[in-house]
């Protein structure tokens, strides 16, 4: 039987278990094998987490890939991503995955931008050198330096879902009752992409969670 592999790829300012969406999903596939890893710095002592630019994400992915394949090169791969994790994906754009699921990415880029950081956490502290201190409702504080402003600069996602779309089969989960994202106007996007409207918020929380995993396992069948 050849193993099945499913990667990964969690969204801004969370852990690599994409707090618990990624674990549901994991667990409704129970003869896959699962890899989540953290695109992110973690320091454990004061609970802060450090963005990582989204060139340097989408290499680490590229690296995780390939040394999957290295390991088992006739694996069948797939991905799932989730939020801004579909971005960065999209940029790696990895060849040699069977099928890949974005999970509510945005259309434009992300709603979070600088200006209203501040109006969602008043409580946010910027340095000299830029870098913003954003506190989080779990108390940790998520760490956003220049490298990683800059690095989203002159992103186009729909077309980075379309190039992605030419080398795999891929699919798009969009919320329909998004919270986070300020746009899910998917017009532009290439009749190769699956889009899929699902009702439901930014992370799929309570009774939407099924539903999307529903989604996911008719995707990957």
């Amino acid at each position: 039987m050849t193993k099945h592999i499913i990667i990964y790829s969690h969204g801004f300012g969370v852990r690599k278990d994409d707090r618990g969406l990624f674990t549901d999903i994991a667990k409704a596939f129970p003869d896959a094998e699962h890899v989540m890893f953290d695109f992110n710095e973690f320091d454990v002592q004061t609970n802060t987490l450090t963005a990582r630019p989204l060139d340097e994400q989408a290499s680490m992915l590229n690296q995780q890939i390939e040394s999957i394949k290295q390991n088992y090169p006739y694996a069948t791969i797939d991905i799932i991503a989730h939020s801004q994790g579909c971005v960065a994906t999209s940029i790696a754009k990895p060849e040699g995955i069977r099928k890949a699921i974005l999970l509510a990415p945005p259309a434009q880029f992300l709603g979070l931008e600088k200006k209203e950081i501040y109006s969602m956490r008043p409580d946010t502290v910027t340095d000299e050198d830029g870098t913003i201190h954003m506190p989080r409702r779990d108390g940790s504080t998520t760490t956003i330096k220049e490298d990683y402003w800059k690095s989203r600069e002159g992103i186009k996602p729909i077309e980075l879902y379309n190039a992605f779309g030419e080398v795999t089969e891929l699919s798009i989960i969009t919320a329909t009752q998004d919270e986070v994202l300020t746009n899910t106007d998917f017009t532009g996007l290439s009749n190769k992409v699956t889009l899929i409207k699902q009702a439901a918020n930014h992370d799929f929380t309570g009774d939407y969670r099924q539903k999307l995993i529903n989604n996911i396992k008719a995707t990957l069948s």
